[in-house]
């Protein structure tokens, strides 16, 4: 790090952004990460493989030619601002980003900055927005059996529910628990799954919003044994 700190300030956001982007990223995710005004992108990827800290792979993305080096860049960020860097830079993405891109390729790199400044004072539009990409993020990482990457999405998204989502937020919060009890009890989290799979129950304003979390929990009940409570719940519904 004390080496970078005397390399051009340009170079050294560049190094930042792309520390924050991960191990591996390519070039139009690095374009939409950096500001036209900050640096010139394909510049910066000269100089970075130049000066040995990125290289290119053969799928033509990029990646750092060492995990400490990619660690020192990072460690540029001073730590007191790198919760509203990673929120920032996620903002930034989104905003560059098209329809398409954010339901592909973009929407990790998204999601997994703006999860890091969660705990940044965002106000409610700010957490709603967040938490429905959660819910995109979640829902992607299903479709390609990441179960326990999923998961985490979705417990985020609904960690960032407030405490009235019920009666503002109603769809958001429905489908993200409808999509977390999913991904709970396929990935096997079943503390997880009784802890969420009250709130449905409890606040779903209709029958049809709570058939899913009464489905899964009388496939966890006999899956765990307790078959009468499985047969009391079936006969509840009835």
């Amino acid at each position: 790090t004390l080496q970078m700190n005397s390399l051009p300030k340009p170079f050294q956001t560049g190094l930042m952004i792309a520390a924050c982007l991960g191990s591996i990223f390519n070039g139009p995710i690095l374009r939409k990460a950096i500001e036209e005004n900050e640096l010139e992108v394909d510049s910066f990827i000269k100089s970075g493989k130049d000066g040995g800290y990125i290289e290119e792979s053969e799928s033509g993305s990029y990646r750092w030619t060492h995990d400490q080096i990619q660690q020192a860049a990072y460690n540029l960020i001073p730590p007191m601002q790198r919760e509203s860097f990673h929120f920032q830079l996620g903002q930034r993405l989104l905003e560059n980003s098209t329809n398409c891109d954010v339901k592909r390729d973009v929407l990790f790199f998204v999601v997994d900055n703006m999860n890091k400044g969660k705990d940044l004072k965002l106000d409610r539009g700010q957490m709603t927005q967040l938490a429905r990409l959660n819910l995109q993020a979640g829902n992607e990482a299903m479709s390609t059996s990441g179960f326990h990457s999923a998961a985490k999405y979705l417990q985020q998204g609904i960690n960032l529910l407030s405490k009235d989502s019920w009666i503002h937020e109603y769809d958001l919060t429905i489908q993200l628990y409808d999509a977390a009890l999913d991904t709970y009890y396929t990935a096997g989290q079943f503390s997880n799954f009784e802890v969420a799979v009250k709130q449905p129950l409890t606040h779903a304003i209709c029958f049809e919003d709570k058939l899913n979390s009464y489905h899964h929990l009388v496939r966890f009940l006999t899956a765990s044994g307790r078959s009468e409570e499985a047969l009391e719940t079936c006969l509840s519904v009835l």
